[in-house]
């Protein structure tokens, strides 16, 4: 009897910077050689399906995460100061001009889509003819950085936003069996306790020896106990940054986790990475932590395709 070989699709979710580890799970795919016949992604993870989709060697691919600089990767948040956003992407959509180039998704040989956002209804958007390039350049829109993109009468912004790991549009687009790729960010502790910076000035002022000969006594008494009778401040308050990358982060795995309860993939694979989403320098450990998160499934997802291919 012929084994029935089922078609697998691939989700590749968004994740900005942290798309270099979705090189690294696709170079233990490769070396398995699992063949993929469907790809569907949001943001980072549309534009890694279309290299993909495209053809573009994997060798490439990871040279081109290697070779993202600071200077390269601003060149691409170029600020432009537009209305609707910090930079109009014009600079993005040259380098994917450049990367992808001028071909059509229905042209494409693998079934493929990119999950954008629209602005206006918060719908999720599946991208599934037309330029590569501008489906790509709507799904990696960040909303404040990127200009959002127009799709005929809709503005499209990043697919994260609704659909940050896109299973289901896998499955729609004819996938019998989905490795799923999550990157997204999961929340992190913003601060630690520890002794907060006015106590140590507390503990200076403590010190007779480093006291300024001009600082009266009772001042620095005062000050003394102005800094340590603070024991809220035993845990600082974070940084704006840090208070609006965690609320991203616990927004999308809330998302997540509600499609995964509706659309679970067959397999799921989380690479561990650590860095931000806006921290390009760190593609080679974002591709090696993707080998180690795609390896240590391995033997799942081999006994999971022997079941299929016998069923």
């Amino acid at each position: 009897m012929k084994r029935r070989i089922p078609k697998i699709g691939l989700a590749l979710g968004s994740g900005g910077a942290r798309g270099s580890a979705h090189t690294g799970v696709l170079k233990v795919l490769q070396a398995e050689g699992i063949p993929i016949s469907v790809v569907a992604g949001s943001s980072i993870g549309s534009l890694m399906g279309a290299t993909l989709a495209v053809g573009i060697p994997l060798e490439d691919v990871e040279k081109e995460w290697l070779d993202a600089g600071a200077t390269r990767v601003f060149r691409s948040f170029l600020p432009t100061f537009p209305r609707a956003g910090l930079s109009s992407g014009n600079e993005l959509k040259k380098y994917l001009a450049q990367l992808l180039g001028k071909v059509r998704i229905e042209d494409l040989d693998m079934p493929y889509a990119a999950v954008a956002c629209d602005l206006d209804t918060g719908e999720a958007v599946h991208l599934r003819e037309g330029l590569l390039v501008d489906a790509v350049r709507a799904s990696t829109a960040i909303p404040g950085i990127f200009h959002p993109l127009r799709w005929g009468d809709r503005l499209l912004v990043d697919g994260g936003l609704v659909d940050p790991v896109p299973i289901q549009v896998c499955r729609d687009l004819g996938a019998d069996f989905v490795i799923a790729v999550d990157i997204t960010p999961r929340p992190v502790p913003t601060t630690t306790k520890g002794r907060h910076v006015w106590n140590r000035i507390g503990d200076h002022l403590k010190d007779e020896s480093a006291q300024p000969s001009w600082v009266p006594g009772s001042l620095t008494e005062l000050l003394e106990s102005a800094f340590h009778e603070r024991p809220e401040l035993d845990r600082p308050l974070p940084g704006l940054y840090s208070i609006l990358n965690q609320s991203v982060s616990i927004l999308l795995q809330e998302v997540l986790r509600q499609k995964l309860i509706l659309s679970p993939p067959d397999i799921l694979i989380r690479p561990d990475v650590s860095f931000s989403m806006m921290s390009y320098q760190h593609a080679e450990e974002g591709i090696a932590e993707g080998i180690r998160a795609a390896e240590s499934v391995l033997p799942e997802l081999r006994k999971k395709l022997a079941e299929s291919s016998s069923s």
